[in-house]
């Protein structure tokens, strides 16, 4: 768990100091670093590079059948995450939240689920799925 945490808290640093770039460091990409980095595959490879805007980003999900929890369902289950309830999820684990602007893509952190919003990290309670690496 140890290792777990200082890899998370290093991945939290650069998504902190990190500009907000969608495609390149927004909440699916910042989690799908966070899943390769750990795992050393791709959840989001089907997404990577297909979009650069807000706009490119809502026409990808319109195109999911089930948005996306649909995407981030496929692509952790292709990479072997298993999905766990939230209250179950430990530090590392991944999953989505419900924010403002829809839902995000969040990890969990200690205290809390972490998503790349803005140009920082926001802190939910909360998550409505979860993933387990």
């Amino acid at each position: 768990m140890a290792e777990v945490l200082a890899e998370l808290a290093v991945h939290c640093r650069v998504g902190a100091s990190s500009a907000f770039v969608f495609g390149g460091m927004d909440c699916t990409s910042w989690v799908a670093d966070w899943v390769l980095a750990r795992t050393g595959r791709d959840a989001m490879a089907a997404w990577r590079g297909r979009y650069r805007s807000r706009i490119g980003y809502r026409r990808l999900l319109r195109r999911e059948p089930e948005g996306l929890a649909g995407a981030a369902s496929r692509g952790l289950a292709a990479i072997g995450a298993v999905r766990v309830s939230p209250v179950d999820a430990r530090p590392g684990d991944v999953g989505i939240i419900e924010t403002t602007d829809g839902p995000a893509m969040a990890i969990r952190g200690q205290t809390g689920w972490l998503a790349k919003t803005g140009d920082g990290l926001w802190k939910c309670p909360v998550a409505v799925i979860a993933w387990r690496l």
